[in-house]
């Protein structure tokens, strides 16, 4: 993708008030949520672009939709709202499957599902989380911040999940049993994350083995908020499935705290985290940032009214700019084809990444270039892909004591001992 051929292909404005949030699932089904109260639900047709559903707006909530989700096998799209509610929509029919209500009523600011469809999660103004089951029974109902939490992310693997809040704190949890066992406290934190409030995060979803130990994973996480920065983070993790005991380089053996700029990160035995990059993004409050599926691009949109389409060095590629008030939210599709993002000018925008797509196109059947290329790379050994960028290396050397980081983009390495070229 060349960020100077990104062009507007369609523009949505079925809503009558602020688009809170949109997602995808795959590539031509897109969901909307908005305040005002509606659900609405869009598939790509080869001659018309984005088609509501004939069962679309989905009514039922009393207030503004915060969050809409498509669950990770698309039957089911989960939307969050203000209310204290959230509500389970069969995207085959429309039809209304279950509402989850918030203990204590509260309004609900984010749900998530995990990629495995094992659990949906919802957060609240009051910093609870509530955890539900494949039965959608309440499996969980834990404060875990001082504050409503705005956003909450879950690792590729289901087994981290983050959530974020207003006071600028992150809290990581492992949760590799799907929430069995009971949660006390986080694994890792990191406070003062971002100045003024989190108010989004997003997992790279590609996820690396550490090479030098053979057993710490390695995730990328970016995060944004009212600081106006994006920042890239490295969280390190030793999975339940390994003995523990086992010294890892990454990870420290009893707690510790380090500072990374203004914030502090609390680690323990098994989680720790290192801040890669800062990136002075936007103007203005940073709203939402999203992986491509690929971890080749990272987009970010703002109250500033753009968009931004960052490179794997941190660099911004393209600034889009077509919206006339706050931009609160955007999607990717599955083969980094399509974007769309919602603004508080009621309308959503559909961004064509490739400058080949028209109305016509048959999106459904198009892999991009950058996939193509990313999955030449499955075979690579993996001391040859840095485990930040998940670039190929050049001259890849391992050398004693080494470790450099530069951004979003650059180049890690460290070993205990050198190796020849």
């Amino acid at each position: 993708m060349s960020g100077s051929r990104t062009k507007i292909l369609q523009k949505l404005s079925s809503h009558t008030s602020d688009v809170t949030s949109v997602d995808f699932f795959g590539n031509s089904l897109l969901a909307t949520g908005s305040s005002d109260k509606t659900v609405r639900v869009w598939r790509w047709v080869a001659g018309n672009g984005f088609c509501e559903e004939p069962f679309s707006p989905l009514l039922g909530h009393k207030y503004g939709v915060t969050s809409v989700r498509v669950s990770p096998k698309g039957a089911v799209l989960a939307s969050a709202s203000v209310d204290g509610t959230v509500m389970l929509w069969n995207l085959a029919t429309g039809e209304e499957m279950n509402v989850l209500t918030q203990e204590g009523g509260e309004a609900i600011r984010a749900c998530i599902f995990s990629p495995n469809g094992a659990s949906i999660v919802s957060s609240d103004d009051n910093g609870y989380i509530c955890v539900w089951g494949p039965d959608k029974s309440l499996r969980r109902h834990m404060k875990i911040h001082d504050e409503a939490i705005h956003t909450m992310a879950f690792s590729s693997d289901s087994s981290i999940l983050l959530t974020a809040c207003t006071l600028g704190n992150i809290r990581f949890y492992a949760v590799e049993d799907d929430f069995e066992a009971e949660i006390s406290k986080p694994d890792c934190s990191i406070d003062a994350a971002h100045d003024m409030g989190v108010l989004s995060a997003d997992f790279c979803k590609v996820v690396h083995t550490d090479p030098a130990d053979n057993f710490s994973i390695i995730y990328t996480v970016a995060t944004c908020g009212t600081d106006h920065f994006i920042k890239i983070w490295r969280l390190f993790y030793i999975p339940a499935n390994v003995d523990r005991s086992r010294k890892s380089r990454l990870i420290p053996t009893t707690p510790q705290e380090h500072f990374a700029g203004q914030s502090t990160i609390y680690s323990t035995a098994v989680m720790n985290a290192s801040c890669v990059q800062t990136i002075a993004a936007h103007g203005s409050s940073v709203t939402c940032v999203r992986f491509n599926s690929t971890g080749t691009l990272l987009i970010s949109c703002s109250l500033d009214k753009t968009i931004k389409i960052w490179n794997q060095q941190g660099t911004c590629i393209k600034t889009l700019s077509e919206h006339s008030r706050y931009v609160n939210c955007l999607a990717i599709n599955s083969d980094s084809t399509v974007i769309a993002s919602g603004s508080n000018d009621r309308s959503v925008i559909i961004w064509d990444l490739t400058n080949n797509l028209t109305i016509d196109s048959h999106i459904t059947g198009i892999r991009s270039l950058l996939f193509k290329l990313a999955s030449k790379t499955t075979d690579i050994p993996l001391e040859f892909i840095c485990p930040i960028t998940h670039e190929i290396m050049r001259e890849p050397v391992y050398a004693e004591g080494c470790r450099t980081s530069i951004g979003f983009g650059g180049r890690y390495c460290d070993a205990v001992e050198p190796s020849n070229r």
